[in-house]
């Protein structure tokens, strides 16, 4: 009886061992390789530039109630940009405000962190469209804005160290003494530098400096002296209407102005009661004045002379007479220009002290009064106004 060959498994065995290690040899030279691409994927994001994100805050003054609301600056900036950088958590603000002032439109953007402290600021002015200049401010922001996007990101704050339990160690014996005290750690100091090497210098070409200008010199730069000339047409100062010219000089902020005017009127009438008068006024004002766009008002203080010179003496006198009185003043201006502009004026003044024009007709008769001035005065002026 023949032995029957052995079976066939005992060939074939061997091959599922064998892909088994191979399958686990190529499994295991790919994972070095998977966790080092998984390790440097948060680096490439990291990599890449930070975008800018602030808060944006738009403040339209007085005059400026028209223009653009903060949603168009918001847009404007966005579409610059290519991407929305506003965020309400930001540390970083810009806050812009416009304003009308002298007949010109004002606006005013600046950046700053939560401190207060301003980063950035600038200044425009237009006579022209309110949303040109929104769109102007909006462009100078996005630029800004991605300079602040290249600064390094603020540095967060260390975690609190926590000391490692110190272990118990052995008590001192002769052959085992204690150690000394712990040697105190060196001072930082600050790396020595070759005689002829200088410091390095700091790059602050990423962050730009404030204006010199705080508030209050932002306020003082506004003031300005203004210098006018015009004409002037009066009644109730002499006989019949009165004209002539007027020179003024005044200081002016935004709100409000105090100027000083003096005036020569000439009247138009040449006879008083049949007799023929030259007569001639002569005053100096004083007014306060509060603006409000283009038109203001004022309160007015007036003290002057009145002559009067007679053809014939032996009919009138020459005299001199004082004049007093405070009275109100309302006008409208017309922006010609950045320093020029027009005027007009309507003013009513309260006499206070009489002025008055006497005729005596003999030696032994007293005077009597041929003319006197009203209780009341009113003047109209037009002119022209010149800031310095």
């Amino acid at each position: 009886m023949s032995a029957e060959p052995p079976p066939p498994a005992c060939v074939g065995s061997r091959a599922p061992r064998w892909g088994k290690q191979a399958w686990r040899a190529a499994f295991a030279s790919m994972v070095p390789a998977l966790v080092a691409q998984l390790a440097a994927a948060p680096v490439r994001a990291d990599s890449g530039p930070r975008r800018a994100s602030v808060r944006i805050e738009l403040t339209r003054g007085p005059g400026a109630e028209r223009c653009p609301d903060e949603r168009f600056l918001r847009a404007a900036i966005a579409r610059r940009m290519g991407f929305d950088p506003f965020d309400a958590e930001a540390s970083l603000t810009m806050a812009a405000s416009i304003e009308q002032a002298q007949g010109e439109l004002i606006a005013s953007a600046y950046l700053r962190d939560r401190r207060g402290v301003v980063l950035w600021a600038d200044r425009y002015t237009t006579h022209g469209d309110c949303k040109a200049l929104v769109s102007t401010v909006a462009l100078s922001i996005a630029v800004q804005l991605d300079d602040t996007g290249e600064l390094p990101p603020p540095q967060a704050a260390p975690a609190p160290h926590e000391e490692p339990a110190t272990p118990a160690e052995a008590p001192c014996s002769p052959e085992r003494p204690c150690a000394g005290p712990p040697a105190p750690p060196p001072s930082e100091a600050p790396p020595a530098r070759s005689p002829g090497k200088a410091a390095p210098a700091r790059d602050l070409s990423r962050v730009r400096a404030p204006p010199p200008s705080s508030a209050g010199q932002a306020a003082a730069e506004r003031f300005r002296w203004t210098v006018g000339a015009g004409a002037t047409m009066a009644l109730g100062l002499t006989p019949g209407v009165a004209v002539g010219p007027t020179l003024a000089v005044a200081g002016r902020w935004p709100a409000w102005s105090i100027a000083l005017e003096a005036r020569g009127l000439s009247s138009l009438s040449t006879s008083v009661d049949e007799a023929r008068v030259a007569t001639s006024a002569f005053t100096a004002n004083v007014a306060l004045c509060l603006h409000r766009h283009s038109l203001f008002a004022c309160g007015v203080g007036e003290i002057g002379m009145l002559r009067a010179v007679p053809e014939l003496e032996n009919l009138t006198g020459s005299l001199l007479n004082a004049r007093v009185g405070v009275g109100a003043r309302v006008g409208v201006t017309w922006p010609f220009s950045e320093s020029l502009s027009g005027c007009g004026t309507v003013e009513a003044v309260q006499r206070l002290v009489d002025s008055s024009i006497l005729r005596r007709k003999g030696i032994t008769e007293s005077q009597r009064p041929v003319w006197s001035a009203p209780a009341t005065g009113v003047a109209f002026g037009i002119g022209l106004q010149m800031n310095l």
